[in-house]
């Protein structure tokens, strides 16, 4: 019997099934709204069709992996949906959820494919996710798919570790998905790779791989001397060695997209921020001169720093936080008076989500009681109701805004009924940039996208968005003789 999937795949997803045919270990570098999730469960029905796989295990950000039940009843054939047991990992389970979990994993029945959904986050340190997915690998053939894959890019990150050296081998199909597979330096791909088969990188070590790939300079820190890369090299070669076991395109290459917009909405700082950002300007001035040698991530953190006083708070050095007076929020207030239409606000500190989204049901409304609200957010402070929060404003027409951190919905999100993106703040990091930048996007969508950054003239306010904007990496451009340029 042929593996007949629900929806004929697009002419790249038919690219992607056919080289990775036959192949135990393989990556899926597709961004965004190319189809990657479909993509994925066409190769698991194919491979568990052909019965070399049972089982199927998808490990994903916790803003992620519930979307793959989704993706599971869009994409599988109902002849194998039918068929399958679908199990998703939740901490703190009840009673009930305990017996699913039970029942689940004793069905050994090799007509009754299982498919095991869980958070990348609870294999940090959660035991018993852990030793769930242990058991669960350990049962049966399968395949084990690790989503937006640059979650294990850290080599030294416990996570990192249990999915490398513990799950690897228990693995008979290894799949890694992600859009932006190096979002900070080529570094980022060897624990990726590492994961598949050390084999395609042809290095055991991640010290060895970095020796190859990338030109280091010791730091001095204190007592503490340690290694920076200032350069990378032979990237061709590291291309050449991945190349024939991934598949990579972009959605520009997919689909005739309306071309993106990009304004900026430009923001005077009050008397008391000018005062804290030209002080905290000249004592991180200071404070880096006395080094021989002046690191990217050093100048980083003093340009975040300064960046958190354009936001209008600073942390002091008793670890107070303090609140200066600040015109971003009337700026952005003002602005979404002229706007009539749905818009996604990104903010890069907790302090910001709740500033914003208050100052926007107070100027929007919030509806009476259990009616309606013009606000939605999508936070690490809101995990228990953020998905239904995500319902109200994806179906309700009254729910206009979308207030949400990159780093919890900036990726697998369908936000495609807005067609203004905010980004009240941004941090260095070229991947959160990256990604939420998708979540308006996709397919069939006729309208332009108008992308708005709110910044600060003449301060690292522009540093950071033209960066972003060019898909530079941060780290990678300063250094030792330019620091100086970058705060400004």
């Amino acid at each position: 019997m042929t593996y007949v999937p629900k929806t004929k795949p697009w002419a790249h997803q038919q690219r992607a099934l056919d080289k990775m045919e036959g192949r135990e270990a393989f990556a899926l570098f597709m961004a965004m709204r190319t189809g990657k999730t479909k993509t994925l469960i066409d190769d698991f029905g194919r491979l568990e069709n052909a019965g070399e796989v049972n089982d199927l295990m998808v490990i994903a950000p916790a803003g992620v992996y519930r979307t793959w039940e989704g993706g599971l009843a869009d994409h599988l054939p109902e002849e194998v949906r039918e068929r399958s047991l679908v199990h998703t990992w939740r901490a703190g389970a009840g009673a009930l959820e305990k017996r699913a979990l039970t029942a689940f994993l004793k069905t050994q029945d090799p007509r009754r494919p299982r498919v095991l959904l869980i958070n990348i986050e609870a294999l940090s340190n959660v035991t018993r996710a852990q030793e769930l997915a242990l058991e669960f690998l350990g049962q049966r053939r399968n395949m084990n798919a690790i989503d937006e894959s640059t979650t294990i890019k850290n080599p030294t990150a416990d996570r990192t570790k249990f999915v490398v050296k513990e799950l690897g081998d228990l693995s008979n199909y290894r799949r890694i998905l992600s859009g932006l597979p190096t979002p900070r330096s080529p570094l980022d791909l060897y624990s990726q790779f590492q994961y598949l088969d050390e084999g395609i990188l042809g290095f055991r070590s991640f010290y060895g791989f970095r020796a190859r790939y990338a030109i280091m300079r010791s730091l001095v820190l204190g007592t503490r001397t340690i290694q920076i890369p200032v350069a990378y090299r032979d990237e061709d070669e590291l291309r050449a060695k991945i190349e024939p076991h991934s598949f990579r395109t972009t959605l520009e290459e997919c689909y005739d997209l309306p071309v993106k917009q990009y304004v900026y909405w430009d923001v005077a700082m009050t008397a008391e921020q000018e005062k804290a950002y030209e002080e905290i300007k000249a004592f991180a001035t200071t404070e880096i001169v006395g080094h021989g040698f002046v690191s990217a991530s050093q100048v980083i953190v003093q340009m975040l720093r300064m960046h958190q006083v354009l936001c209008g708070h600073v942390v002091t050095e008793d670890k107070k936080f303090v609140e200066l007076p600040e015109r971003r929020t009337t700026m952005l207030l003002d602005r979404l008076e002229e706007y009539d239409g749905k818009a996604i606000i990104w903010c890069s500190y907790d302090a910001d989500i709740q500033k914003v989204a208050k100052a926007l049901e107070k100027r929007f409304g919030a509806g009476r009681p259990n009616e309606f609200t013009a606000v939605a957010r999508f936070w690490g402070g809101n995990r228990n109701t953020r998905e239904e929060e995500e319902k109200k404003f994806l179906r309700d027409s009254r729910c206009r805004f979308m207030v949400a951190t990159a780093a919890a919905g900036g990726r697998g999100r369908t936000w495609t009924v807005a067609d203004l993106v905010v980004y009240y703040s941004n941090t260095d990091d070229l991947e959160h940039r990256s990604q939420s930048e998708e979540r308006p996007q996709g397919v069939g969508k006729t309208k332009s996208v108008l992308y708005a950054d709110l910044r600060v003239p003449g301060t690292v306010d522009v540093r950071i968005i033209e960066n972003l904007r060019k898909k530079i990496n941060m780290a990678a451009s300063i250094n030792g003789d330019n620091w100086k340029e970058w705060l400004a």
